[in-house]
């Protein structure tokens, strides 16, 4: 009997204790839920404690983030699991930031999903620091020293076209996706820059490492990918530990394709014969003053940095471009003009038509406003305690440029979601050059290869239509706002149909 009693009592006061410990830990949730990073940290929605707005984003997580920026302001905060990431929702608030403060906000949060691949290497997802101003302007150095200047950079993409011309004159009449060509295309540039070597378009190994990147980018369970950028224990947890293990599995497969190559650079390299950049890195690695710098980790991930992100951005703007075209004949018709009577049949493409072809520029810059294929780029970090727009950000705050909201914002382009590239033309009818359009994002973290990107776009574009004569491949194509919420936003497959002119 008394025996029963202390039981009894025991299990009274350990039940006691668990109320006290769940009620313990539901209050600090709810506390490290409701606390702000600073008194002054910006506005948003905070959504639910461990969770933050994960139910909310949808399947269209850039729009749901423009509304929120059209109710928050300027700059806000949103809660993504227990971390407080601020968005910036204008062009005047991310040039202030990444521009007029880019010291400040140059930094680059430890993203587990790519430490996992990248060991604190490459020129992407490495932090402001020592190591990525030396590579930078290592990089930025060893193509100038290479004589890929404007001029020659423009044959080396010229060259490819021709290429590119000759392997599609084999599909004409058919109804084709193009975008693979594109990507093998925009692929081979990298190559001969990077690796001092092109590959051929039915190479296999080659196709395999496209068929990879792509799905990368555009298959159904890259939501999975992006929204472990921001809750980075999902990776543990099913369906996204296995889209986790399958990207791991991706960027692998990418990243060995090339070591062949780097092996063979050096096998045969001669110090006093630098053909490109593999041989440039090796030289800095072997007769350098910073040689800590130009590890072969920081050389087989750099690489690997410069074929991706050259590659698929190119890419899917071209996919773009062409799809608007399908989709606005009238424009088609116009610009394919424009190429008629400044090029002919037979002058190559060069950057300087560009001030006489209106049309096709603003074009171009109007899809890149309207196609905006990373919403939020690649987040940055404030790398002290810092201010911007009357708020407080604390050192190591994840700051992410809302392109989206930027491109989209009624105060610098009227009818903002109307397809019009009439708005860059002035009424002289001369193109004008937007600096407020901003894919590659600004500052000291905008895209490297941004001058190769705009030059291979606008000649491989030109070169394409001066060619070949472009048709829907189908009764049904997507419109420029039907497309794919992956790791970028890509178009949704479609077909086209070359005919020789």
């Amino acid at each position: 009997m008394f025996s029963n009693a202390v039981d009894a009592m025991f299990w009274m006061v350990n039940s006691a204790l668990n109320v006290w410990t769940i009620l313990a830990l539901l209050a600090v949730s709810f506390y490290e839920w409701w606390k702000k990073p600073h008194p002054n940290f910006p506005p948003g929605p905070r959504g639910l404690p461990i969770i933050g707005v994960l139910p909310w984003l949808g399947g269209d997580p850039q729009k749901v983030l423009f509304d929120w920026g059209q109710k928050y302001g300027t700059v806000m905060s949103v809660r993504m699991a227990g971390v407080d990431n601020v968005f910036l929702n204008t062009y005047d608030a991310i040039n202030t930031a990444f521009v007029k403060q880019g010291d400040n906000f140059s930094g680059r949060p430890a993203v587990e999903l790519f430490t996992d691949v990248l060991k604190f290497n490459g020129l992407v997802y490495v932090d402001f620091g020592g190591k990525l101003l030396n590579q930078r302007k290592f990089a930025m150095q060893a193509l100038k020293s290479l004589g890929m200047g404007k001029r020659e950079m423009e044959n080396v993409v010229n060259e490819e076209m021709r290429h590119l011309a000759k392997h599609l004159e084999t599909k004409v009449g058919k109804p084709i996706d193009l975008e693979l060509d594109l990507y093998n295309m925009i692929g081979n540039i990298i190559c001969v820059t990077a690796f001092g070597r092109r590959f051929d378009y039915d190479d296999q190994k080659f196709k395999e490492v496209f068929e990879v990147l792509k799905n990368e980018y555009v298959q159904d369970e890259t939501l999975l990918v992006l929204l472990m950028h921001f809750y980075k224990y999902l990776r543990f947890i099913p369906p996204f530990k296995g889209a986790h293990q399958r990207f791991l599995q991706a960027e692998k497969f990418i990243g060995d394709a090339f070591q062949p190559i780097i092996d063979e650079h050096k096998k045969n390299f001669q110090p006093d014969c630098i053909g490109d950049y593999i041989d440039a890195f090796l030289y800095e690695q072997k007769y350098g003053k910073e040689k800590e710098y130009f590890t072969d980790e920081q050389l087989h991930i750099t690489v690997r940095d410069i074929f991706e992100a050259g590659t698929e951005t190119t890419s899917y703007t071209l996919a773009w471009l062409f799809l608007g075209l399908l989709n606005y004949p009238d424009i088609h018709k116009n610009i394919v003009t424009e190429v008629d009577q400044v090029l002919g049949s037979s002058t190559n493409p060069s950057m300087s038509h560009r001030s006489d072809m209106p049309a096709t520029c603003a074009f171009i810059q109007e899809v890149m406003r309207y196609c905006i294929l990373f919403a939020n780029a690649i987040p940055h970090q404030t790398t002290t305690d810092t201010t911007l727009n009357g708020f407080t950000l604390p050192k190591n705050t994840t700051v992410s440029p809302n392109i989206y909201a930027a491109h989209f914002d009624p105060n610098t382009w009227p009818n903002p979601h109307e397809f019009n590239p009439g708005r860059h033309i002035d009424q002289d009818g001369k193109f004008v050059y937007s600096p407020k359009v901003i894919p590659f994002s600004l500052g000291r973290r905008a895209c490297l290869g941004e001058s190769l990107a705009r030059m291979e776009v606008f000649l491989v574009f030109v070169g394409i239509l001066q060619k070949f004569t472009i048709t829907p491949g189908s009764f049904k194509f997507p419109s420029l706002t039907d497309g794919h919420n992956g790791v970028a936003f890509s178009p949704k497959p479609y077909k086209l149909k070359l005919h020789l002119r």
